[in-house]
């Protein structure tokens, strides 16, 4: 089970509209004569992709997913329809909260991540790569090349 894109793409834009409204830039880096004042830009999808902990909490969530069908299966024949589709539900229900608690943990590693790099190329606003029609930062390189050496 892969995470859903439309799951996925409400919390990147919540998470870069606090970060907008937040704002963030602060003085000292040596990069910061180039950028100082600039408004940085992120892919987060090429981000979210290239995030170590995006494959483990995938596969956690494929395995708990077998596990309820397990379950579900074990359950079934002692179950009536109805049943069956109240549990079923129950299940997606459980699978659902648990890859937004997932996809969560990683956006907020990432949210951090955009914020440190943010300040110390001294941009004032980071927005979702996508809404930028020209100009800007492009901070998703740096990003990346911080997740790897993690």
């Amino acid at each position: 089970m892969n995470f859903s894109s439309k799951g996925i793409k409400l919390t990147i834009t919540a998470i870069m509209v606090a970060l907008l409204l937040i704002g963030v830039g602060f003085s000292g880096s040596p990069v910061q004569a180039e950028t100082d004042g600039e408004i940085a830009f992120v892919n987060l999808e090429e981000v979210f992709e290239a995030h170590p902990d995006k494959e483990s909490a995938e596969e956690q969530l494929n395995q708990e997913a077998q596990e309820l069908q397990q379950e579900l299966e074990a359950q079934a024949d002692e179950l009536s329809q109805e049943e069956q589709q109240d549990l079923l539900q129950d299940y997606q229900e459980q699978l659902t909260q648990r890859e937004q608690e997932l996809i969560g943990e990683v956006l907020s590693d990432i949210e951090g991540i955009i914020t440190e790099l943010a300040e110390e190329v001294g941009a004032k606003v980071v927005l979702e790569g996508q809404n930028v029609l020209y100009g800007g930062y492009d901070l998703t390189p740096e990003i990346i090349e911080y997740l790897n050496q993690q």
